[in-house]
């Protein structure tokens, strides 16, 4: 089914104001990332956590509005996040590559995990980990250069 214009266009908006909300988790993550103790610990899952849920929101809008739903089975989330590696002929193209899913995939198990445990258990070299991944893989070069990925979408170049 195709979307009229305007409907494009929100759906288009709605995913710019989640970019410029991952941007904000990045000046905040960068400000951080260097600091050691519990409080930043807990910090740093906070943002790593906002940062998952932003990209996942992101993919259920293209999954609600652009393929017009989808399966909300027990791995709806995982399910969810490699739809995106695939395009859809006459619908969409491919939204992330797979090699950047998997990286995300981390952080998935991380926010499941975050949302799981108490703060005090969270640990700093597992967190300091992930942000450094979030520095040099998710947040550089996303993947091959397909047209939806050269925007840098829905992740923001540096």
């Amino acid at each position: 089914m195709k979307k009229d214009r305007l409907t494009l266009l929100t759906i288009v908006s709605e995913i710019e104001r989640e970019i410029e909300n991952v941007k904000e988790l990045q000046s905040e993550l960068r400000s951080i990332t260097d600091k050691r103790g519990i409080i930043y610990t807990r910090s740093k899952g906070s943002i790593l956590h906002d940062f998952y849920s932003g990209c996942e929101r992101t993919f259920k809008k293209i999954a609600i509005e652009v393929n017009e739903g989808y399966e909300e089975t027990e791995r709806w989330h995982k399910a969810l996040l490699y739809r995106m590696t695939i395009a859809l002929k006459d619908i969409r193209p491919q939204v992330i590559s797979e090699e950047l899913a998997a990286d995300l995939d981390e952080y998935l198990g991380f926010r499941h995990l975050f949302r799981s445990i108490y703060g005090f258990e969270l640990k700093g070299d597992r967190i300091d980990g992930l942000v450094k991944s979030r520095h040099s893989r998710v947040g550089g070069n996303p993947g091959p250069t397909k047209p939806i990925e050269k925007t840098g979408f829905p992740f923001p170049r540096e």
